[in-house]
């Protein structure tokens, strides 16, 4: 049993189990507009003007609603995070790339200047 202008339990029962791909477009529309009346009727509406049923129905819906957020809010925060991991990652990797270059010149100035060195070592012994 539903309070008056509420949605009926069991038609709320039966569109949660009825696939959304056997509803017509007409069903569909029908179901947003009414479960969008249902939950203002059911957030506007004081508890003590309510049936048990349905101050019972409009809790669980709350506590629904409210654990969806909590879950989006805690799938953003990871996204985040996993971002700012990823973008650091990618800082280190782009650094560890100038330093590997950087190491690179220096080695070869380094066999460049040796080897210099050993031809004029080499010329200076000949003479």
């Amino acid at each position: 049993m539903s309070d008056a202008g509420r949605k009926n339990f069991s038609d709320k029962l039966s569109e949660s189990l009825t696939p959304e791909s056997e509803k017509s477009t007409l069903e569909k529309g029908k179901e947003a507009v009414t479960d969008k009346v249902d939950d203002f009727a059911g957030k506007t509406v004081p508890d003590n003007q309510k049936s048990f049923g349905q101050t019972v129905a409009d809790d669980a819906k709350k506590g629904s609603d409210d654990a969806k957020a909590a879950v989006e809010k805690e799938k953003a925060a990871a996204d985040q995070q996993g971002q700012s991991l990823a973008e650091t990652a990618q800082e280190y990797v782009e650094e560890a790339k100038k330093q590997i270059s950087n190491a690179a010149e220096y080695v070869s100035g380094v066999v460049s200047g040796a080897t210099e060195g050993a031809k004029t070592g080499g010329e200076s012994t000949k003479k």
